[in-house]
């Protein structure tokens, strides 16, 4: 609260606010899975007859820049991409970032993210400076920082049920401000822009991905157990598996992993499109609970979430929402913490990484036949 205020207070020094035309900034700027749970509701703005005279630029992270341009460019007019990480570490960044948004007079704000930080999407409401702004009802941990969040917005979306999926809510905040909402019941990337081929037509592959990377440890299934993973699947299967991820831990972790089990590896050598790619081939995904999953999901491949409970209701609990082709396996003290309050939302926040750790080779393998035999992840959307 007392950076917000002390950020609030440098916009003192941005220019008068000029609002003019009919001018919409769209504001989301979470990550990567959050991008792919929103994605399909995005032509919605541009298509309603609210919005559809309206000029729509997305602020957005451009950490799925590559995505977005790949599958969405045809949804706004214009775009703002902001680092995430050095808009909290630089001053002047901050300011170009909100100068470049107040001189663009946007008319409207809309901000769809279900959890909004004040020090992103609410300061550069406060720099864009519109004449109208809507946005979610805000659901951070601290009551008083969501106080003032929806404080800063003229239009706010009603609290949604929290046990909804996030996919769900993005439908539910489409149809509350646009009027409607993306018709499929999944998330869906159209193999034809991936250039994967089209439906039926896709050559599918013998090889699973292991996606073995997470931003946090306690995310992260340890190389033993998909090492014991892997030789299981082998001797079940027959097929290949393929270890994807991104960053340097994930690279350390894959060599370890090759040595003991000959697995194929792509850490750290494909784009994001080029992952979507060779996920929409692929036989079956098994992933932790990190964006992979959602691309997955998005690619309809049956795929298994090795998660340790975090968030699980808005962003693992896909069975529950009625969204098929998708295993999810937990940790069974969160399981059991579940099952002994049924009826409760249960926000489970402090996962270790011991819990995801406990998750056996045999369950997630259980996980992965029972999506691969029944591939509900197929169905039209």
């Amino acid at each position: 609260m007392r950076a917000f205020a002390d950020w609030r207070e440098v916009q003192r020094y941005l220019h008068a606010p000029e609002p003019r035309g009919n001018s919409l900034l769209l504001i989301r700027l979470d990550d990567i899975g959050d991008y792919l749970l929103f994605r399909n509701q995005l032509p919605k703005y541009k298509a309603s007859a609210r919005w559809g005279s309206h000029s729509i630029t997305l602020l957005g992270n451009a950490s799925w820049k590559e995505l977005f341009t790949a599958f969405d460019r045809a949804s706004v007019d214009d775009t703002i991409w902001v680092n995430k990480a050095e808009y909290l570490r630089s001053a002047p960044y901050r300011l170009q970032i909100w100068a470049q948004v107040r001189a663009r007079g946007f008319t409207t704000v809309i901000a769809p993210s279900r959890t909004r930080p004040l020090l992103l999407d609410d300061l550069c409401r406060l720099a864009a400076a519109p004449t109208m702004s809507i946005a979610a009802v805000n659901t951070y941990v601290h009551p008083s920082w969501n106080d003032v969040s929806d404080g800063l917005y003229g239009e706010l979306f009603g609290a949604a049920d929290p046990r909804l999926h996030e996919f769900h809510f993005n439908g539910q905040f489409a149809r509350g401000v646009c009027g409607m909402e993306f018709a499929g019941g999944r998330p869906a990337i159209d193999a034809l822009i991936t250039g994967a081929g089209a439906g039926a037509g896709v050559q599918m592959s013998a090889d699973i991905i292991c996606f073995i990377g997470a931003n946090t440890r306690s995310r992260r299934w340890p190389a033993e157990r998909w090492i014991e993973f892997i030789q299981l699947y082998r001797r079940r299967h027959g097929g290949d598996v393929v270890l994807a991820g991104s960053g340097s831990a994930e690279q350390e972790l894959a060599t370890r992993i090759q040595a003991q089990t000959g697995a194929k590896s792509m850490v750290g050598k494909t784009s994001l499109l080029e992952l979507a790619q060779r996920m929409m081939t692929a036989r079956a995904v098994v992933s932790n609970d990190t964006m992979a999953v959602h691309l997955a999901v998005s690619c309809s491949r049956p795929t298994v979430i090795v998660a340790n409970g975090v968030n699980y209701e808005r962003f693992t609990d896909y069975d529950r929402a009625g969204i098929g082709g998708v295993a999810t396996v937990y940790p069974e003290v969160f399981t059991r913490r579940r099952e002994r309050y049924p009826l409760l939302v249960y926000r489970y926040t402090d996962a270790l990484t011991a819990d995801i750790a406990s998750i056996q080779a045999e369950e997630v393998m259980a996980g992965l036949d029972d999506v691969i035999r029944t591939p509900a992840a197929a169905e039209t959307v």
